[in-house]
Order: structure tokens, then sequence, then C-alpha cells
């Protein structure tokens, strides 16, 4: 049919591919047989941080992934029909080097180019490849992942993560024969000043116990906001009598800093402090019975007035 002639003349016309490769929005990057760049649009250079002047005969697509591996692997996938069909890649996810050796993530689709040769049938020249930049979907990911396991107030690791991280990092001491140590901690008269002076106060106070958390704990220790005024902490690698060492000293932290924090709340009511219940795991402990004899030690805590670490004897209620 004519229409037929006329969209083939259209697409075999080199102004039409040159014009094709120029505004797609994605990096198209053509190679030789050799390996060599021969088409580096706008997009390409936008993503790489390369001039395609600097690129075109004179980098080969190794030189542009800046991965070495990388481009045997995908030339391996090509040839593997499971990966988009014969002579093809669609969709995959890999990484190129971008401005100041920034590492991309794109989803990359390519094919084989060939052409008519009269002694040889088919014979492959090349390949063509579609780079899509996937830092912003990336970013959006990691963004709604901190959002899902993180408290929106503190900063900290909500109740979710809480539950998901004791249980790994159960398995990891066991594994490593390593020792584990869970801290329950709970603000004593934490509920007059939110009721005298309001939420925003009270949120003011929870964010400060944020504080003192990451002025005294390692970066290998987990703490969470279970809700309220309650946190907890796994402190990794951590003997019982080093867990108490750590939360007294985090009490006395705490305590140390109130009034230069919280200060200008006067001194109508009594200062917020911390009750804090620690246990060890012991050999074969499954999670909840860890959790309840640190729970019981911090409700000792609380009995005893406050303001004080309670260690969990090994039964519960001793």
């Amino acid at each position: 049919m004519e229409w037929d002639r006329q969209r083939m003349d259209m697409m075999a016309s080199k102004d039409f591919l040159d014009k094709l490769v120029l505004v797609c929005p994605d990096g198209i990057i053509g190679i030789n047989r050799e390996g060599v760049v021969i088409i580096f649009n706008e997009a390409a250079e936008k993503l790489t941080g390369l001039a395609s002047d600097d690129v075109i005969g004179r980098m080969t697509i190794n030189d542009v992934y800046g991965i070495p591996e990388l481009a045997r692997e995908v030339k391996k996938m090509i040839y593997d029909d499971g990966h988009g069909g014969p002579g093809r890649v669609d969709g995959i996810e890999v990484s190129v080097k971008g401005k100041d050796g920034k590492i991309i993530p794109i989803r990359l689709s390519a094919a084989l180019i060939s052409a008519l040769d009269e002694k040889c049938g088919n014979t492959e020249i090349g390949s063509v490849g579609f780079f899509h930049d996937l830092t912003a979907r990336k970013m959006m990911e990691a963004e709604l992942k901190k959002r899902a396991i993180t408290d929106s107030l503190t900063n900290l690791f909500n109740r979710r993560h809480f539950h998901s991280s004791l249980t790994d990092e159960i398995h990891r001491s066991i594994r490593y024969k390593r020792p584990l140590c869970l801290a329950f901690l709970d603000l004593d008269h934490f509920k007059p000043f939110n009721d005298t002076y309001g939420h925003q106060e009270g949120d003011n106070i929870l964010c400060f116990v944020t504080e003192c958390i990451r002025s005294v704990f390692r970066s290998t220790d987990h703490a969470f906001r279970l809700g309220g005024d309650e946190f907890a902490v796994l402190l990794v690698e951590t003997e019982l009598e080093k867990a108490a060492l750590v939360m007294n000293r985090f009490i006395s932290v705490f305590s140390k800093h109130w009034t230069i924090k919280m200060g200008y709340l006067g001194d109508k009511l009594r200062p917020v402090t911390m009750s804090i219940g620690v246990a060890q795991l012991l050999e074969d402990e499954k999670a909840d019975k860890l959790q309840m004899r640190a729970d019981l030690a911090m409700y000792e805590a609380k009995k005893a007035g406050g303001n004080r670490v309670v260690l969990a004897g090994e039964k519960i209620g001793v």
C-alpha cells in the first residue's frame, strides 16, 4: 500500500533517524562491532557527563559504562534469548558512571543491528541501546521505604521496623554467637508536661530524647520509638553489664541536658526522667520472652521511682 511505502521511506531517511535520536529523552548509545561508540545523543551526554565529541569514535562502551565487566555481561544477555528475545534485552537494570564518578542506576533496552551482506546474508554490525535514568525513581522508592519504617516525629525507626529488626538481630546473634541486649525506655512524669504545656511541648520532649539517643549510642545500635513516650534500643554485640553502663550514661546525659534544653518551661513541674529495663538474649530464647523480660524490668524501674536502669533476670519475675 502507498502509506506503507511512505512509512518505510521515512524510516529509511537519515534525517528521520537523526531527529529521532536527537529528541529522544533517554540516552541512546550505538556501537559498532568492535564496541566503539558511533551514536551518542544529548540525553546520553546529560546522563554520563561526557561530551559526544569526546566519545564518538574515540571511546568504547566499556569506557562509557565505567565498569569493565558490565559491557561483557550485557552482550552475553543480548545473545541469550531469555532477556527479551533473540538479539535483544528489554528493561534490565544496570548502572553507569556519571559525572564525578557518580554511579547512576539505569534501565537498559538494547538490540543487535544487522546489515545485509551479499555473501554472508545478515551480518551483525553493532548494537544500539536506550538508557533510561532511574535516579528519580530510586530516590522515591528509598523515600517511601524510609517513611514506612520511620517515625515521622522523631525520625527514629518505628514499631513495625522494631519487630523485623529484633528478629533479624536475634538470628544474627545466634548465628555468630554474639551477645545482644534489648532496652525498653519509658519517660517518667511526661503526662503532666503534655497536659500543662500542650502537645507541641510534648513533641519537643520526645525529639529531645532522640537527640540524646543519637549522642550516646553507636551507629551499629538501633533505636526505635514504639509509640507515645515509649522507646526501645537494640544494643548489638553487647553484654548485659556493658549495656547497663551505656544506659546509665544515657540517663546521665538526658538529665544533664534537660535544664539546658527544656529550662524555658520553668520548674513548676518535676523534670522528665527515664525508666529503663534491659535484658540480654538467652540461649534458645524467643523474641517475645526477651521483650517480656525487658518490659518487666522497665516497670520495676518505674515502681522504684524512675530515673534508673533495672536489669532483667533470666527468669520472668526474677
